[in-house]
């Protein structure tokens, strides 16, 4: 298990079936982030998943037909299928959360205040923002 450069970024070098292998571990982790909520945990998951897929996709163009086990595949596209519904509901999540934050700014009433020499100050938010949302 070596390392190459191709493209400019480093890649495991892993038969068919152990490229599978580790694509299919770094999604069941994303999954369980995903399903947790924990979008830092799965953000974290990246930068490897984009690793085991160059891996995955070498392995592919080196292995011969048969190298990786049906089952494994099978599995690893379960997995896939898995990681892009919680991608997706993580997405709808997100911005639903931001669609909140920006009607609670629109929402913030402002206040005229004064300043020492007697100008209206304008824009004044009364209240936090984080207290609305």
């Amino acid at each position: 298990m070596g390392r190459v450069t191709a493209a400019g970024a480093n890649i495991l070098t892993l038969s068919l079936d152990d490229a599978v292998q580790h694509l299919s571990r770094i999604l069941a982790a994303e999954n369980t982030a995903l399903s947790a909520m924990d979008f830092a945990g799965a953000g974290a998951l990246l930068a490897p998943k984009h690793a085991a897929a160059d891996a995955l996709a070498a392995a592919m163009r080196a292995a011969s037909a048969g190298d990786a086990t049906p089952d494994a595949m099978t599995e690893l596209g379960a997995l896939a299928e898995e990681n892009r519904l919680l991608l997706n509901r993580a997405m709808r999540v997100q911005r639903r959360v931001l669609d909140l934050v920006a009607r609670a700014a629109r929402a913030t009433p402002t206040v005229s205040r004064y300043g020492a020499g007697g100008q209206q100050k304008r824009g004044v938010v009364l209240g936090s923002l984080a207290k609305r949302v």
